[in-house]
């Protein structure tokens, strides 16, 4: 399909192995290569976002994971044959990436509960089933799971402290299917935070339905914000997960890593930051 869109592939890898991946994409970035086209999920971007970061290479990305709110959030459809043509195309534009710990992220980062999920979701089963793994996979730390201490701070003046199961903080728009907040954007400059402070196993049923209906900003119990860095720390310690990987625990320091990153955007996309 690349080739018959006129984009000729010098070499071709496939790996499920993180390191591996990550190597290759290293190795381009050091070879000064122009173009580099990965198939993959969320997983994969960030994998990707690290290596290429600040760098001249253009990312060029082929929704191909369970989860694909990278590719949402540039403004693919999710289908393969239109992906290959926003490549085709050739419109770039230098979006923003999260950085956590030293570490990049593509899209946005959880704490507590959903990055629990995560880890119980392995990618054989995401295979078979899909988004379903996460439902199927979140039963038990959804049962299992305690409320923690956090406290969070963001900018010069910003201040929180709440119980809460579970924190999300994004660089880009989507988490899931859903914006994580109406304004949201991977070209803002901003990241975007969203919490709870219900912690029952109703208020995180609640929680998740309101966030298929894309109707969590209007939880009573919602504190939703944007910001250019964020610090939390949590008392229990949480794990911290960025794009369905595990990258340890809290404390956490996040920032906004700005124009970071060079990707194939389709033609109609808009870049709120100009």
């Amino acid at each position: 399909m690349l080739e018959a869109r006129g984009i000729r592939v010098l070499e071709f890898h496939s790996s499920h192995d993180p390191a591996s991946m990550r190597r290759h994409f290293e190795q381009a970035v050091k070879r000064k290569t122009k173009t580099l086209i990965v198939g993959g999920g969320d997983g994969s971007m960030a994998q990707a976002a690290n290596a290429l970061a600040y760098s001249d290479t253009v990312l060029g990305a082929l929704p191909l994971g369970t989860g694909n709110s990278f590719a949402a959030t540039i403004g693919l459809d999710g289908q393969l044959e239109s992906a290959i043509e926003v490549i085709a195309n050739g419109r770039v534009a230098s979006v923003d990436l999260g950085m956590v710990n030293g570490r990049y992220f593509a899209n946005f980062a959880t704490i507590g509960l959903p990055a629990e999920i995560a880890k119980e979701s392995p990618s054989r089963l995401k295979r078979f089933l899909g988004p379903l793994a996460y439902v199927f996979a979140g039963i038990r730390p959804m049962l299992t799971h305690k409320p923690f201490r956090a406290k969070v701070r963001w900018d010069r003046s910003g201040r929180l402290t709440l119980q809460t199961q579970q924190i999300v903080i994004a660089s880009g728009r989507f988490f899931g299917k859903q914006p994580l907040l109406p304004s949201a954007s991977i070209t803002s400059g901003r990241l975007a935070f969203f919490t709870t402070s219900g912690v029952s196993h109703l208020d995180l049923v609640r929680t998740f339905v309101a966030f298929g209906l894309g109707r969590q900003t209007k939880l009573g119990d919602a504190h939703a914000f944007s910001a250019e860095s964020i610090a939390v720390r949590a008392k229990p310690k949480q794990l911290l997960n960025i794009d369905g990987d595990p990258l340890g625990t809290t404390p956490a320091r996040f920032r906004i890593a700005r124009r970071a990153l060079r990707v194939f955007v389709p033609v109609d996309f808009v870049d709120e930051g100009k």
